[in-house]
């Protein structure tokens, strides 16, 4: 019996995609492996000819030459959330710019040891670095750890000891006085804050950002009411029982509330309607982030923007090429969107 012949064809190489960009196969590994000398018409046709020919890297072979492991890797909260998914889309789509992979650790906050995580699954991984994220970011035995493991790391947003390593950061400060100024234009002159985690450092910043720029305006601090959500596994549900609680005790109803992001506000809305109030009539409510939820509810949330995805890809981006800002801290800029809820 004759064997039977498959017409396979075989993956393209090196030698193929640098005979059909007229270039030497030693410069298309540089474009391979993100080297910054190579000229810009050169990358172009070279990155031409790859998708011309289907080339793949062989990720094995790449690591062992360039004794890297091509793995970025990350926290992942048990509790999951608009942010957290935005980090990980654009933590994503700039590994598979620069070729490589992200390694995901799932940790539950307030349980597990973060520090525990990290020596029981990221270092067995032998990650290139870590992107954090809050509020693991700030955790300060965590990053003790990596600096006597030697291991980079970029941090997202940290709210603690900024000069201790390459972060990148939303100006929530800036979004949040734009947003106080708004409210206080429009009328409202009672005040209410939903805030995030004690621990959590952008609940700190955003809530002394609102109440430093109400009090510039002409509000006394003492008189904006305060609540903080108990996380369990509905971030909307914990904004709906801290809000509830909030106007059942207060003695005179605020007319506008201010909720940590976009999902608590969803649950503050949720609570006011329960009491028989209406939204913006009786109370203007915003949160933070411009999520998807943000318009697609009625009345469309106001809200703050801060560009999610980008801080990851950014972060990313400078552990994986040479040619971003590594030496200090980035700082992207945020700003109002005005919608129905106010």
């Amino acid at each position: 019996m004759k064997p039977i012949v498959t017409d396979v064809k075989k993956p393209a190489t090196l030698d193929d995609v640098a005979a059909i960009a007229g270039v030497s196969a030693k410069t298309v590994s540089r474009v391979v492996n993100r080297n910054a000398n190579v000229s810009a018409a050169t990358r172009e046709r070279i990155e031409a000819a790859i998708r011309e020919t289907g080339y793949r890297v062989n990720q094995a072979a790449r690591s062992l030459a360039a004794s890297r492991s091509f793995l970025i890797g990350a926290f992942m909260p048990h509790l999951s959330s608009y942010y957290f998914a935005e980090i990980f889309r654009g933590a994503a789509k700039a590994c598979r710019q620069y070729g490589y992979h992200l390694v995901l650790e799932e940790f539950d906050h307030g349980v597990d040891s973060i520090v525990d995580r990290y020596e029981q699954g990221l270092r067995g991984a032998h990650c290139d670095a870590l992107i954090l994220t809050p509020p693991v970011c700030d955790d300060e035995k965590l990053l003790d750890a990596l600096d006597r493991d030697g291991l980079p790391y970029v941090r997202i947003a940290p709210g603690k000891q900024a000069g201790r390593s390459i972060a990148v950061a939303a100006d929530e400060r800036q979004g949040v006085r734009e947003l106080a100024r708004h409210l206080w234009d429009s009328g409202r002159r009672r005040f209410a804050v939903v805030a995030g985690p004690a621990d959590h450092a952008a609940a700190m910043v955003r809530e002394q950002a609102f109440c430093e720029a109400l009090a510039e305006l002409g509000c006394d601090p003492a008189s904006i009411l305060l609540t903080r959500i108990d996380l369990h596994e509905s971030i909307s549900e914990a904004g709906r029982e801290a809000s509830l609680e909030l106007l059942r005790g207060a003695a005179t109803l605020p007319d506008a509330i201010f909720a940590f992001n976009d999902e608590i506000a969803v649950g503050t809305i949720a609570a006011i309607r329960e009491l028989g109030l209406s939204v913006p009539g009786d109370i203007a409510v915003a949160g933070f982030d411009n999520s998807n939820i943000a318009e697609l509810m009625w009345p469309p949330l106001t809200t703050v923007h801060q560009p999610i995805a980008d801080l990851a890809f950014r972060a990313v981006s400078i552990i994986a090429d040479a040619n971003q800002p590594g030496d200090g801290n980035l700082l992207l800029p945020t700003n109002l969107v005005v919608r129905g809820t106010s």
